[in-house]
């Protein structure tokens, strides 16, 4: 009987150790990687200074930083933007201004701290605001609705062209215009005759 009891000791022994090797491994377990965030907008990609391109991807670059970067601080921002300029004129400038960001950076940081009621001097990175002031000025054409009024002037339908993006192209300059619809459907009309 002694022996039984023994046998059962041993066997109710095991099995609290098996139940605690089990909770053990599960435990050893690596958690399983959080769901990675779905990219709601796509990134806009570059920007080489064509005045054509700009709206459209000025637009998406504003809705991008909007979505994808809530929370992040002038810095993040700005050297995002310049960081998608590319080409002579617009890749050139961007160069410019993060040099310029760069060297105000480092000597803030490496100047005394400010005596107090003392005016600090203006950040480093532009703000948002600052920053959309900054691109709009420099990239729109100097007289945007004159611009688009030339573009709509010498539009016409290439020979591989399909009508619906033809016609997206025409409507945005004809909004970018505010081209009145009677001149618009007359202009509309010279392009197709061509």
């Amino acid at each position: 009987m002694a022996d039984l009891q023994a046998l059962l000791a041993q066997l109710i022994q095991g099995q609290i150790d098996l139940q605690n090797h089990i909770a053990a491994l599960v435990a050893a377990q690596p958690q399983p990687a959080p769901p990675a965030r779905k990219k709601v907008v796509a990134d806009p990609g570059s920007f080489d200074g064509s005045p054509a391109k700009f709206h459209e991807w000025w637009s998406k670059l504003k809705v991008w930083i909007e979505i994808t970067m809530d929370g992040a601080n002038d810095a993040t921002v700005a050297a995002a933007v310049y960081s998608r300029l590319t080409g002579l004129k617009a890749g050139r400038w961007a160069q410019v201004r993060l040099d310029q960001c760069m060297a105000t950076h480092t000597a803030l940081a490496a100047a005394p701290p400010l005596a107090p009621g003392a005016v600090p001097p203006p950040p480093a990175w532009p703000t948002r605001a600052d920053l959309k002031a900054e691109i709009e000025g420099f990239f729109l054409p100097g007289n945007n609705q004159e611009w688009a009024r030339a573009q709509l002037l010498c539009l016409q339908q290439g020979p591989r062209q399909r009508i619906d993006e033809f016609l997206a192209q025409f409507e945005a300059l004809k909004i970018q215009s505010r081209c009145i619809d009677d001149y618009a459907r007359d202009l509309l009309e010279r392009a197709l005759q061509r």
